[in-house]
């Protein structure tokens, strides 16, 4: 079997050595699902992408953790997409509406490239669903921090998600969120008795200014981390805010969410919601990739 191109690439950030670390394999058609578990695993990364040709749309990504497939991955996602435009993969001028085939379906994304040649790749995520939490004292126990330090009266405790449920809590200042000390046991219950795959932590004080909110993600599958860059919980998130306008009308086609500060890998996250009336319309997160290493695999 020849060797495979692999590159790490870090996801929703301009810079080496922040965002959201990912490995992509390139023409991965020739890997059944074995070689492309131990791939993961030899690449030790939270997400490897496999780039494969796709009968249904412009490209076909699966994800791997070290530990099994998982249906999506949004940080992956991105760091791939960028690569691939990078190489010219959509073609010279990549812009315009295109398909990405993953397990969860068919989804659109597309390119936006600036006079520059600054890659953004924005991805759609499914219409949100939202279901009320009321377990104050739980969640408050769970991230260990005191109930008067949550948001939760002014923006309640919901599950949402747009392709992975999330559970999203607010909370005061980003002197609360720096201080957050989760116990690993209780996210695990939390997220298991709520059936979420992360508990997203933010709050409306941020360290950029031009940044919206700042958040920080407890990840509970396959294992737990805290995760730099959340591309799925961010979607969440900005469609949970835009559905009870917290966010105006006027600024829900620019959300930028911060994140990875205090993991030392600094991450951007753009979000645009397209809402009627009461209906939103469309999910989409954008965000640039940086690629920090390139390589060959032999499998």
């Amino acid at each position: 079997m020849p060797d495979l191109d692999v590159l790490k690439v870090d996801a929703f950030t301009r810079e080496p050595l922040a965002g959201n670390p990912a490995a992509v394999v390139l023409d991965a058609d020739q890997l059944d699902e074995m070689q492309m578990q131990r791939v993961a695993v030899e690449m030790a990364v939270k997400s490897t992408a496999f780039v494969m040709r796709s009968k249904k749309a412009d490209v076909r990504l699966r994800y791997f953790t070290p530990v099994s497939e998982e249906p999506i991955c949004g940080h992956s996602t991105i760091g791939a997409l960028s690569a691939l435009a990078e190489l010219e993969a959509f073609g010279s001028s990549p812009g315009g509406r295109r398909r990405l085939e993953t397990t969860l379906g068919i989804l659109p994304f597309h390119v936006e490239r600036t006079g520059d040649g600054e890659i953004t790749i924005w991805m759609t995520q499914r219409k949100p669903m939202f279901a009320g939490v009321d377990d104050v004292t739980g969640v408050a126990s769970a991230l260990g921090i005191d109930v008067d330090k949550m948001f939760h009266e002014e923006f309640p405790i919901c599950r949402a998600s747009t392709g992975i449920p999330c559970l999203l809590v607010s909370v005061r200042s980003l002197d609360a969120i720096e201080r957050l000390e989760p116990k690993q046991a209780e996210v695990f219950e939390l997220a298991r008795e709520h059936e979420v795959n992360a508990v997203y932590v933010y709050t409306w004080n941020v360290v950029d200014r031009d940044s919206t909110l700042h958040a920080r993600c407890f990840a509970v599958t396959p294992d737990y981390h805290e995760d730099p860059a959340s591309a799925m919980p961010a979607g969440a998130l900005c469609s949970y805010l835009a559905q009870h306008e917290f966010i105006p009308r006027d600024r829900l086609d620019c959300i930028v969410v911060e994140q990875g500060t205090w993991l030392g890998r600094r991450s951007r996250i753009l979000a645009r919601i397209e809402k009627r009336g009461s209906v939103i319309r469309k999910v989409e997160v954008g965000g640039s990739a940086f690629v920090s290493l390139r390589g060959k695999l032999t499998v």
